[in-house]
């Protein structure tokens, strides 16, 4: 029986099997229109309709009034540039001349940014196809939209995900709407295909694995013909579709059939949209083909009436990536090279983008062929900055195809040192830093502009020593002029801040300011920024407040074209600030910052300004922001290959996850750190490795001692605040940081007089230098200490001084867990109501930082504060105790209770000699017997059981018995 190729398949105007996931679409737009952004994710295997999700989502929006820009991505034209957003860029600037045009990530900005209201609606398709600048600039935009309602809509292949979008989307939690398209079922083909025998419908669903796009195709073949394939099928995963394409009798080569029964014209044509790609024109074609114009539009007519092309405007395109896939894999090597060339002929004679012409130039050039020459290079030099991984393939290209002349070639050592740029700007550095030592070899003016960025590669990678011996050679060399001097001694006081050598760092800072005058304002600005740095650094706050003052005039009176080359300043700047207690002005200038980068593409620059604002956000009690902000800063540093950067991310992360997750999750991926050796000698090969820089590996190993001491592993602590010979820090907040965890950790451990000391240098060291946050953290240190010393009077009037300094400083954070430990204190010392109060007040505190782990916690000790008695619902009969309590066994209390301290499954089954997955079983069941769903949940019902059964009689004897939990259950 064969099957009519007119009869039978209905297309799918109402989106047949889809109403849960058009549902989505129209909540998503709601939320645009109630003035909210959202993200959609559309993630489902070739053909089972992403992109009719996305035309359908277009529809909506459009009628709900957002303006809609769709974008593509496509399977052969990875190289090109930002070529996901390359048709609206195009339409918003008029056309495609470079001329005058700014940057693709300020154009796309500016583009959503001007939107008027609703709203707008930015559809991306085969994203998984996406060349790297083009996910960069999507992943930006996720983390940071523009300050309209946006819809930003990304479809990919769930089999090959871009990792970091799918990261990024995941990041935004309850704005995010994800949709996982399933492949259509028995009822969705029985009105997809009207009018077909059941046991054809059959055939055709076994066949197609349920993927619209072989079922269209798949009902135009014959009975037996969908029987052989149902028996391939059926050899097959449903997620494995993609599979049938390696056979001769899958569904591409009936796709592909198609064309090759059609006349050699038209074939022609086929073959040559197919390798041209998106771009496609129908004068285009009718170049590269060499036939007559009638003949192409007869062909490009009779392909349209196939289904496989879309003629919009003169532009042509197919209809679905595997149609076009089809037609590609009939094409041979040497004629898709030819086929290249006459189409890079076209557009270059035509003035189109660069990145067009160089996309088709690099497939097709030639040795020696000069045109393809500085068709790559022009290419490259001018996408540097914003798509560099493309930039540097390109420049690679050019340096393979140019002649050499010898070692004294200054044009390919000019265009060598744009590929060490490009290299480094794209996260190889070191690649990057293998051709900058041959540059640095030669003879030239080259070799200058190569050591210059040298040392920004070293300093990316933290090799400090390598950056300041570079820079003091060049010093060394003169020949200098004012100006020139001056930046060596800015990047001097730089790389000087970062190995906390203050006192150079200052020298280099104050001989910068002698050399400069007024009209190179960003220069000074620089100066003055690191010269406060390092005066902080080595000690004298004060005199750092006076300086800060003279840094921000600068900064804010330096314009943004003047400012975007020296941008990375305004980090430090705001770290001081930060440290000073100056939030706004850190918020104010970060802000400015990124608009900056916006509109420069990936930059350098660009995680050490989201390690500030993740320390911000941290200080403001945006924990949740301050999570996302280094989580990004982490992920801009992998990206630019900087092992030094993703380590300071990896450090600022810890303290607001602690808060929110607690030390569990904390500690599950930690920044790893030498217990011993200088950090300058720590390895850089693994991203997430220790900084080197000496400055934030102090920092990082606080922070880490400080994870552990939440988790009640108090040596862990200890040994991590053992100083290596090195200069000791003069540094007041990093000093009172490590008193801070010191006197806790000695608490911890039972040495209530070292506590009681280091507690007391902590607060003249803070007071010393008068810095209100620093003060509330060692008046907290010392009230922990009192607490853990069963000083509970003097725990609560030092906690409520912690909390009136923190108020003073305007840390919302820390001042919730200062009025926990006071509410604490308060109940073991027998005053309930101010007990209550207190915790009312940093539940709230908490509540509103996002603080989930602390506020669970508290809930815990609020309950072991409160003895009750009686039979209580869901208790077991008459004792109290949660239901199924009773029931656990010895084991299952051991490593519960063990569970509760924050140690990970893997650390439980080490200290038990048991494995990892038995600890699993044991857990399960104690959550199954206590009707809870998370360690949080467990141990705040095993505290409740614990503060009714603390006696015989069911209250509790000694009242400082009643304190906290078990070692590190303490949010600190």
């Amino acid at each position: 029986m064969t099957a009519s190729r007119e009869v039978g398949f209905r297309p799918d105007p109402v989106l047949v099997g889809r109403a849960a996931e058009v549902a989505s679409l129209d909540a998503a737009v709601a939320t645009v229109r109630a003035g909210r952004s959202v993200v959609v994710e559309v993630c489902g295997e070739a053909g089972l309709g992403k992109t009719r999700i996305l035309r359908e989502l277009a529809r909506r929006a459009a009628d709900a009034g957002l303006l809609v820009h769709p974008g593509r991505a496509t399977q052969y034209e990875q190289g090109v540039p930002f070529g996901l957003f390359a048709e609206m860029v195009e339409a918003a600037d008029g056309g495609p001349s470079d001329a005058a045009r700014p940057s693709v990530p300020a154009a796309v900005r500016r583009m959503l940014t001007r939107t008027p209201a609703p709203g707008v609606a930015l559809l991306l398709d085969d994203v998984h196809w996406a060349d790297s600048a083009s996910l960069e600039l999507t992943e930006h935009l996720i983390g940071s939209p523009p300050p309209v309602p946006v819809l930003l809509a990304v479809a990919f292949r769930g089999a090959c995900p871009p990792a970091r979008l799918v990261n990024a989307i995941a990041r935004l939690g309850p704005a995010a709407t994800l949709i996982d398209l399933p492949p259509l079922d028995a009822a969705s083909l029985e009105v997809l295909l009207v009018g077909v025998p059941r046991r054809r419908r059959d055939l055709i669903l076994r066949a197609s694995l349920g993927n619209p796009l072989y079922i269209q195709a798949l009902s135009r073949l014959t009975d037996d013909e969908l029987d052989s394939l149902a028996r391939l099928a059926r050899r097959h995963d449903p997620v494995d579709a993609d599979r049938l394409a390696g056979s001769r009798r899958s569904v591409l080569a009936g796709l592909a059939a198609e064309i090759t029964a059609q006349e050699p014209s038209v074939q022609r044509v086929a073959h040559i949209a197919a390798v041209v790609g998106d771009h496609t024109t129908i004068d285009l074609v009718g170049h590269v083909a060499g036939l007559p114009m009638p003949t192409i539009t007869a062909a490009v007519d009779q392909l349209g009436r196939l289904g496989l092309l879309d003629a919009d405007g003169g532009r042509l395109r197919y209809r679905h990536p595997l149609m076009r896939a089809a037609a590609y894999a009939l094409t041979g090597a040497a004629w898709r090279f030819e086929a290249h060339t006459r189409t890079a002929d076209y557009l270059r004679g035509r003035r189109a983008s660069r990145q067009l012409v160089a996309h088709h130039t690099e497939r097709s050039a030639r040795h020696g062929d000069e045109i393809a020459v500085a068709t790559l290079v022009d290419a490259g030099v001018a996408f540097t900055h914003e798509a560099p991984a493309q930039a540097a393939r390109w420049l690679g290209a050019a340096l393979r195809i140019m002649p050499d002349a010898g070692p004294g070639d200054q044009r390919r050592a000019e265009v060598t040192m744009w590929y060490a740029r490009a290299l480094g700007r794209s996260g190889e550095l070191a690649r990057s830093r293998q051709v900058l030592q041959r540059l640095r070899r030669a003879d030239g003016p080259v070799r200058r502009r190569a050591e210059t960025f040298s040392v920004a590669v070293a300093r990316q990678l933290g090799d400090f020593a390598e950056a300041a011996a570079t820079l003091g050679t060049q010093l060394r060399r003169g020949g200098l002029d004012r100006v020139e001097e001056a930046k060596l001694h800015v990047e001097l006081a730089a790389v000087d801040a970062f190995r906390e050598e203050p006192t150079s760092a200052v020298h280099h800072a104050q001989r910068a300011l002698e050399l400069l005058d007024e009209h190179r304002s960003a220069l000074v600005a620089a100066a003055l920024t690191l010269r406060t740095l390092a005066t902080l650094y080595l000690g004298c706050a004060r005199s750092a407040r006076e300086q800060l003052a003279a840094a921000v005039v600068a900064v804010d009176a330096t314009g943004d074209a003047d400012l975007r080359p020296y941008v990375e300043i305004v980090s430090p700047l705001a770290l001081v600030e930060i440290q000073l207690g100056n939030y706004a002005d850190a918020d104010r200038h970060l802000a400015r910052a990124r608009r900056i980068l916006d509109g420069l593409g990936p930059s350098s620059a660009s995680p050490y300004l989201l390690v500030m604002e993740s320390l911000v956000h941290a200080r403001a009690g945006r924990l949740t922001r301050a999570v996302r902000a280094a989580e990004r800063a982490r992920a801009a540093a992998e990206r630019v290959g900087s092992t030094e950067m993703a380590a300071m991310a990896a450090a600022v992360r810890l303290r607001p996850v602690l808060w929110t997750a607690g030390p569990a999750v904390a500690l599950v991926d930690p920044v790893p750190a030498h217990l011993d050796g200088d950090p300058s000698s720590a390895g850089t090969e693994v991203m997430g490795g220790p900084p080197r820089s000496r400055a934030w590996w102090r920092i990082n190993r606080v922070e880490l001692a400080l994870a552990r001491a939440v988790a009640g592993d108090w040596d862990g602590g200890a040994d991590l605040l053992t100083e290596p010979a090195t200069p000791p820090s003069r540094h007041p907040p990093v000093l009172v940081a490590r008193d801070l965890v010191a006197t806790v950790v000695a608490a911890g451990q039972g040495e209530h007089a070292t506590a009681a000391r280091v507690g007391r240098r902590a607060e003249r060291r803070a007071s010393a230098a008068d810095l209100p946050y620093e003060i509330g953290l060692a008046r907290f240190a010392r009230a922990f200490a009192a607490y853990r010393a069963e000083d509970p009077d003097r725990a609560t009037m030092l906690a409520e001084r912690a909390a009136a300094s923190f108020v003073t400083a305007g840390t919302p954070m820390e001042e919730a867990l200062s009025r926990h430990l006071a509410g604490v204190a308060y109940l073991v010392a027998g005053r309930p109501g101010p007990g209550a109060a207190a915790l009312d007040r940093a539940d709230a505190g908490y509540r509103a930082c996002g603080a989930v782990w602390a506020a669970s916690v508290l809930a815990g000790h609020r309950a072991a504060g409160c003895p009750r008695s009686g039979h209580r619902a869901g208790g077991a009969a008459g004792t109290g105790r949660p239901a199924g309590d009773d029931a656990l066994t010895a084991r299952e209390r051991e490593i519960a209770g063990l569970a509760t301290t924050g140690l990970t499954n893997k650390e439980i089954a080490a200290r038990l000699h048991l494995s990892p997955r038995t600890i699993e079983s044991h857990l399960n069941r104690v959550f199954a017997k206590l009707h809870v769903h998370s360690r949080t949940a467990m141990a705040r019902r095993l505290t409740e059981a614990a503060a009714e059964h603390g006696s015989p009689a069911g209250g509790v004897t000694d009242p400082l018995r009643r304190r906290l939990p078990p070692p590190g259950r303490y949010p600190l």
